[in-house]
Order: C-alpha cells, then structure tokens, then sequence
C-alpha cells in the first residue's frame, strides 16, 4: 500500500535567526574589533589551514567584513574555500551573512524545487555555519594582525 507523504513547509523562524545574528555579533566585533578598514588578520587552525578575515567598509552604524579560507597545501581539483561576507549592524547589535560562495541576496525561504538547489532555509544555514566556524577559531585559532 502507498501513502501520498505530505510534506511540511519550512517555517522561516525570524527570532532564531536574530537569535544567532546576536552571537554571531558578540564574537566577531572582538575579532574585528581592532582593525581599521582595508586591515586584515590572519587566523591559523591547526597547521594546515588558515583563514583571512579582512575589514571591507566601516561606517558609523556597520561594519562589512569578508572571511576568506586559504589551504596550506595543495587543495583537491574542484574543491571550493570557504568564503562569506558579513555586516555588523552596530545599532542593533547584529551580525548577517550578506554574500556565501558567490551568492548573494539570500531568501529567507527557497520554495523545493528550485533551479539554483538552494535548501529552503538557507539563508539560516549560512549564519549557523558563520556561527560554527567562529566557535572553531575561538576553541582552536590563533589569531595575528597584519
């Protein structure tokens, strides 16, 4: 016997998300906190990876960034480096990915199917993954100003 499965609709959860903008915001002004736009710091995870985070724009209510992965040896053919660009909104103490492996303008929803294969939450997975990847470099980086 076959049952039609019904399928539940991603609920886009705005205060979980806002939730995580705030972590998120916590950790990185003290990781940027120094650095002046154009400056760059350089975060070393263990011996064979690093990651550059660099200060795009500063303006008096946000602060843009950009995280860039960077191998120390020679990477697998095809394999893509991590890179996001975030915005610190200084007044309302949040922290957004703007920009993920080339995509920008996330949706808070992605109706399934859809022809770029984004997740229906994506725009969550992205600042869950920043959030991840900050509770690494906290737990295991060693960071240094250029």
């Amino acid at each position: 016997m076959t049952k039609d499965v019904k399928r539940q609709r991603y609920q886009f959860d705005l205060a979980a998300l806002q939730r995580l903008a705030a972590v998120n915001y916590a950790a990185l002004t003290k990781l940027v906190a120094q650095l002046k736009q154009g400056g760059e710091k350089l975060i070393k995870v263990g011996s064979h990876l690093h990651f550059r985070v660099k200060v795009l724009q500063r303006a008096p209510y946000t602060t843009d960034i950009r995280i860039q992965q960077h191998a120390l040896q020679t990477q697998l053919p095809g394999l893509v480096e991590t890179e996001l660009e975030v915005r610190l909104y200084h007044d309302a103490q949040l922290a957004e990915v703007l920009r993920s492996q080339n995509i920008a303008r996330l949706k808070p929803i992605y109706e399934q199917p859809n022809p770029a294969m984004h997740q229906s939450n994506e725009k969550f997975q992205v600042n869950r993954f920043l959030q991840e990847w900050l509770e690494l470099i906290r737990e295991q980086g060693l960071a240094t100003e250029y």
